[in-house]
């Protein structure tokens, strides 16, 4: 196992990701009953976690931020996807199963836009020491701030602890409470918690997907699939980014420094 992490993590550096680390999988157990690691994958052992950063500038281009980082985001998820797939063969190659946790889909949909990802993979970063749940409800890194995208890996080889950071992720400072106020919809409430379904009507927009169930004619049965193929990547567009371009950890001038 330890020549097969070797090899991980060339392959991550040869790949520019630097931000990676791993935790045992029983850590996320606690959480809600069809979202645990062992509910993706029996015996599952040890959780995987990568995170590539977003470019400050993105955020900094006025009305075109929102654009920008959309598309940013497609780019970025498709190169991640490909590079957990990777990763999670190379496990396999020591007799051990491994699935990714892809970053924007497939998910569940639980009610009118209420999305949950197979296993949460801010709580998985947070547990694999890449940094803290911050308020606006997404990871806090040292050196991105709320600027990462993550992808993960749940598998059934035990993995030791360990990150590329350090484990020096501290999150958000106690006093502030930017995000909160910049929330256009009040999403975020004083203590952190962050009403998912009021931030995810507010803050993506899926033309496609709304004009198909419009059309009346889709069975109640397909309203699953048809949002997983019309309403993810560059069929949606994010219409607020407020609470991550407002946040003084996300300006890589300042940094998120420890």
């Amino acid at each position: 196992m330890d020549k097969m992490l070797r090899r991980m993590r060339e392959y991550l550096t040869l790949h520019a990701i630097s931000i990676y680390g791993a935790a045992p999988s029983s850590l996320l157990e606690t959480a809600p009953a069809g979202h645990r690691p062992s509910d993706l994958l029996p015996d599952s052992q040890g959780l995987f976690c990568v995170g590539v950063e977003v470019p400050g500038g993105v955020l900094r281009v006025g009305p075109r931020a929102e654009a920008t980082y959309w598309r940013t985001a497609n780019v970025i998820y498709r190169y991640l996807d490909a590079i957990l797939a990777r990763c999670a063969t190379m496990l396999e190659e020591t007799g051990e199963l491994a699935v990714p946790v892809f970053g924007c889909f497939p998910y569940e949909v639980k009610g009118k836009g209420d999305f949950w990802g197979y296993v949460s993979l801010v709580k998985m970063a947070e547990v694999s020491g890449l940094g803290k749940l911050g308020k606006n409800g997404l990871l806090i890194n040292s050196k991105a701030g709320p600027r990462l995208f993550l992808g993960g890996i749940v598998t059934t080889a035990r993995l030791p602890a360990m990150t590329s950071s350090g484990s020096l992720e501290t999150g958000c400072p106690q006093d502030c409470f930017v995000c909160q106020d910049a929330c256009p919809v009040k999403a975020i409430e004083p203590n952190g918690k962050v009403d998912r379904l009021k931030c995810v009507r507010h803050s993506m927009r899926s033309p496609l997907f709304l004009h198909l169930l419009k059309s009346g004619d889709v069975p109640e049965a397909d309203i699953g699939m048809l949002n997983q193929v019309s309403g993810v990547d560059d069929h949606s567009m994010y219409t607020c980014i407020a609470c991550v371009a407002a946040c003084p950890l996300a300006d890589p001038a300042t940094g998120h420094q420890q």
